[in-house]
């Protein structure tokens, strides 16, 4: 295989020839090594590895979409208000450097959740991110939203516009390295809550449904998954339903019971339901318009000119 094969193969994501040429012209400056079939030939592991960290997309940041956390926080109060007895188990893949794990932390927190009732485990194929996320430390382009008051909430100052996230949420919040179509991440329906948004994008339609059976594999049976808002069409051609909660983008299995622990949470609901959105809607056909003749009306004289209006000044008391 050729680098770009080999870069697609590592990553599962679908690389222009462009993307994979830049990587290797930075590791080849890098390295020092000016002859590009010397350069090819030397990729082992190692070198590998540093071409996934230039061509992984690591963008996010903190309370990105945060209906989806709200969504998240209530199911888990209502798992937890059923009597269930064990940890709600959470995946965020791939999770950056760790802003949404993180925000799903902050979520449970402030909606009460005992520490102790959940965990979540973070998974990205970028070494860099996990190395960031676990260090917990973020600057200003973290805290983008109008209301950044969790900020105050579960973050120390650290000068010079840095924050560290509470080190108690950080242990709540397990990261490793992986790559969703390859590691083994966990047994399955393990996990009740799925956090996977804007990883599909990057994949081409078969490398899409085959990361989809790892999702549901690893899903339990009446868990939820939060996707992105462009991945929803592709989740519901490969096994998921959406649930009508309003810019959460979350799916159930289509085998999941209707009464499940999402069913009826008091949050916002779309007016249209999922149902109806995923449908094909008839072609609407324009009314034809007949040209209607207007009725010969004399127009009325001009209206006299108003009177001059004196300017007047107010003084404040």
């Amino acid at each position: 295989m050729n680098t770009l094969q080999r870069l697609r193969a590592a990553t599962g994501l679908n690389l222009s020839e462009e993307t994979v040429e830049r990587a290797v012209l930075g590791r080849m400056a890098a390295t020092g090594i000016a002859d590009r079939q010397q350069y090819d030939a030397g990729i082992g592991d190692t070198e590998l590895a540093a071409l996934v960290e230039l061509v992984v997309v690591p963008e996010s940041w903190l309370f990105r979409d945060p209906q989806a956390f709200v969504l998240a926080a209530a199911y888990t109060q209502r798992r937890l208000a059923a009597g269930e007895r064990r940890l709600v188990r959470m995946l965020s893949i791939p999770c950056a450097g760790g802003e949404e794990p993180y925000t799903l932390a902050m979520a449970l927190a402030d909606a009460g959740v005992p520490p102790e009732a959940f965990a979540i485990d973070a998974v990205d194929l970028s070494t860099a991110c996990i190395a960031r996320a676990q260090e917990g430390l973020y600057g200003r382009n973290a805290f983008r939203g109008k209301d950044v008051s969790f900020r105050d909430r579960h973050f120390t100052h650290e000068g010079d516009d840095l924050y560290r996230i509470d080190a108690g949420l950080r242990r709540r919040v397990r990261f490793r390295q992986g790559n969703l179509l390859t590691t083994e991440l966990a047994p399955a329906r393990s996990y009740d809550v799925i956090f996977c948004r804007n990883l599909l994008i990057y994949f081409d339609v078969p490398t899409t449904a085959a990361a989809i059976a790892r999702l549901a594999a690893l899903l339990a049976d009446d868990g939820i998954l939060l996707a992105g808002y462009a991945e929803v069409p592709s989740f519901v051609q490969n096994g998921f339903t959406p649930l009508p909660y309003r810019q959460a983008f979350a799916l159930r299995k289509d085998a999941a019971p209707d009464d499940g622990p999402y069913a009826g949470l008091p949050l916002p609901v779309n007016e249209v339901t999922a149902e109806r959105r995923t449908r094909p809607q008839p072609a609407v056909q324009p009314r034809e318009r007949r040209a209607t003749p207007r009725a010969a009306v004399p127009r009325p004289p001009p209206a006299a000119p108003a009177a001059p209006v004196r300017a007047c000044r107010c003084a404040s008391a």
